[in-house]
């Protein structure tokens, strides 16, 4: 009886450790291609339930491959079927945060940060989360690196609507304004370019004065005038 029971007990630990050994055995490749497919066939079928699937499956490469060079788009795919098909914001939050903390010097980070930021405002209505969130993120991004990405400067407007209380469109619209002041204070007037042309006219005209009077000057000192002379 009792070897029969030693048997039984042999027997289920070498189901799990065969188990286990052929989890661990799948590749990369194979978690990230699994968790694609559940995502396409989720897309297609409208179905929550195979987002989740697909959402576990990335964890579950997170897990076993922490350290892969693809564990941050694992994070990012995460942070989007949350935010973006299950509109499960508070856990889109919490990914887009592992990114940042995770990750901190990537391109990544910073747009991860700024999603943080921007789902706490459009997304929750969360004004004052989003308030310190905006913040966070211009403590550590003040300018854009890249003049194409305009993070930094659409967080600056962001915090401003949130802060002033009025909307985009009239931040916009100063911002505007004062660019409009600026170019046209570093434009020349059109009153002093009539001077400035007035300058150089009285300029040329003095200067043709002087060489008449050098002309007169030769004849009356006694030099011949070649048109006198002939």
């Amino acid at each position: 009886m009792l070897n029969s029971k030693i048997k039984i007990l042999l027997s289920i630990a070498l189901i799990f450790t065969l188990a286990s050994c052929s989890r661990k055995m799948k590749t990369e490749e194979d978690y990230l291609s699994t968790a694609k497919s559940l995502y396409d066939s989720a897309m297609v079928k409208k179905d929550n339930n195979m987002f989740t699937e697909s959402i576990n499956t990335y964890k579950e490469f997170i897990k076993e491959y922490p350290k892969s060079d693809k564990a941050v788009f694992a994070y990012l795919q995460v942070a989007k079927i949350y935010d973006e098909n299950l509109a499960n914001y508070p856990e889109a939050v919490k990914a887009y945060s592992d990114v940042v903390d995770k990750f901190p010097a990537t391109k990544d980070a910073k747009q991860s940060m700024f999603l943080v930021a921007f789902i706490y405002d459009e997304k929750m209505k969360d004004k004052d989360n989003a308030i310190i969130a905006y913040k966070k993120f211009l403590e550590k991004y003040p300018k854009d690196s890249d003049e194409n990405e305009k993070l930094s400067e659409s967080a600056r407007v962001m915090l401003q609507t949130l802060e002033s209380g009025t909307s985009i469109e009239d931040i916009i619209k100063k911002i505007e304004s004062n660019e409009s002041k600026d170019t046209k204070k570093d434009e020349p007037k059109k009153e002093d370019l009539k001077k400035d042309d007035k300058k150089t006219d009285n300029m040329k005209m003095d200067n043709t004065k002087k060489d008449d009077t050098k002309k007169t000057n030769k004849v009356d000192d006694g030099t011949v005038d070649k048109t006198q002379k002939k």
